[in-house]
């Protein structure tokens, strides 16, 4: 499909169909990424402002909340008064679901279930409003490489093994989209070699995907003596994991291209993503990112970073810690752009099971299926032999006599070839 009918007729309609505003959203951001950060700063605290006042009027927990510490929206002034919030956890978010959302439901709300890299896994909502906001910053980094909304897309993310009537949905929506899912679910010799082939016929402009799964292929290519037989890919984005300087090289030595960080978390939403000149810039027009201080004395700046999301209005996330590890960069990126930056993220680390025939799957395959599984409050996996996987999971009273069973067939259906379970 051409770029420009996918970019201004087939993405607005799929958008419009959706209940997302993200046209709208885009076209704000593109101008106030040029504002100077004391009026971003303004921006912002506005936003966060109207969420608090939100949330006061419509959420049972954040009426407490607030009424409890004597910190109503109209007491809230600026940052320093905003900061004096208690912070939201993921225990909170587990214990106090159904009082974190709104008295009046909204429409096109969706559960995302989270926390798998952590082993605590929790359940949010997100609704069209957060969804499309979200979109629109993605696409407006996209716009920074000249590879926006209907530029030829190889995605290498989860899919599962079964074929469901949704996936067929999604593949036909992502080929209208000018957009093809790898999965990063198989990354055996076998699968790397027609994804290769893969790359090679469909001639994408971006890639976007796990860092460590971007990295393998990138060094399975590279090993092939790989040459790009097309104009060439203008950007690899790797998001889910911290992409490690070795994993940067190889990618930008394979497809000559820069290879950039993409920062976010599906508890509270994107974060951040990294410019042509380097800079990893805050979406601050909707995200609020402190430093939680006291991690390291001998580095006062590094701590775990809190967001606010002002525009999760399906369940507000309201200084949310994320158990992320990072710091902020007081200085202004080279490309201009008023948005903040921050200096690092020592986030999440995701590593890879290898089966008995010898296929690599990504770790997050066996984490999507434990993450699902209600009634588990935490879960840990350790793959002691190639054909021995084991998992540990601290229950809570909802899980059902049979997930154990559950867990074992899904496991082993993805290719492990032994399961023990240990609660």
């Amino acid at each position: 499909m051409h770029p420009a009918i996918v970019d201004r007729v087939i993405f607005p309609i799929h958008e419009w169909l959706k209940g997302k505003p993200t046209y709208a959203r885009l076209h704000d951001l593109e101008r106030s990424q040029w504002l100077e950060p004391g009026p971003l700063r303004e921006l912002q605290f506005r936003a966060v402002r109207a969420h608090l006042e939100f949330a006061y009027a419509e959420v049972p927990y954040y009426t407490r909340l607030l009424d409890e510490h004597e910190l109503t929206p109209r007491r809230i002034q600026s940052f320093e008064d905003f900061s004096r919030i208690p912070y939201l956890t993921r225990d909170l978010l587990r214990t106090h679901f159904e009082d974190l959302q709104p008295r009046r439901r909204i429409r096109g709300t969706q559960r995302l279930s989270t926390g798998g890299s952590t082993g605590v896994p929790v359940t949010v909502l997100v609704d069209p409003v957060r969804a499309a906001f979200t979109d629109a910053v993605r696409l407006r980094a996209h716009r920074w490489y000249k590879a926006g909304m209907g530029a030829r897309e190889i995605v290498l993310w989860g899919s599962p093994i079964e074929v469901t009537k949704q996936d067929i949905v999604r593949t036909v929506r992502d080929r209208l989209l000018n957009s093809k899912l790898l999965s990063a679910f198989d990354l055996g010799e076998d699968a790397l070699r027609r994804y290769a082939e893969v790359i090679r016929r469909y001639r994408p402009e971006k890639l976007y995907g796990y860092a460590s799964a971007l990295g393998l292929l990138a060094r399975y290519l590279q090993g092939q003596g790989w040459q790009p037989t097309f104009p060439g890919v203008r950007v690899v984005f790797a998001t889910a994991e911290p992409l490690y300087d070795f994993q940067r090289s190889v990618i930008q030595s394979v497809f000559r291209c820069p290879a950039a960080v993409e920062y976010g978390c599906r508890d509270a939403g994107l974060v951040a993503i990294e410019c042509p000149a380097g800079g990893l810039h805050i979406g601050v027009e909707g995200m609020t990112v402190e430093v939680l201080p006291g991690l390291d004395a001998s580095a006062p700046e590094r701590g775990e970073l809190v967001l606010t999301n002002p525009y999760s209005y399906a369940m507000p996330i309201i200084r949310y810690r994320t158990g992320d590890i990072g710091s902020l960069e007081p200085t202004r990126c080279a490309c201009g752009r008023g948005l903040p930056l921050l200096r690092s993220v020592e986030g999440r680390r995701t590593d890879f099971l290898v089966t008995a025939d010898g296929r690599v799957i990504h770790a997050l395959a066996a984490i999507y299926v434990l993450r699902e599984v209600p009634g588990i409050r935490e879960f840990q996996l350790v793959q002691e032999r190639v054909d021995l996987l084991r998992v540990l999971v601290v229950p809570d009273a909802g899980l059902a006599a049979d997930a154990p069973d559950h867990i074992v067939g899904r496991l082993e259906g993805l290719g492990a070839q032994r399961v023990q379970g240990n609660s």
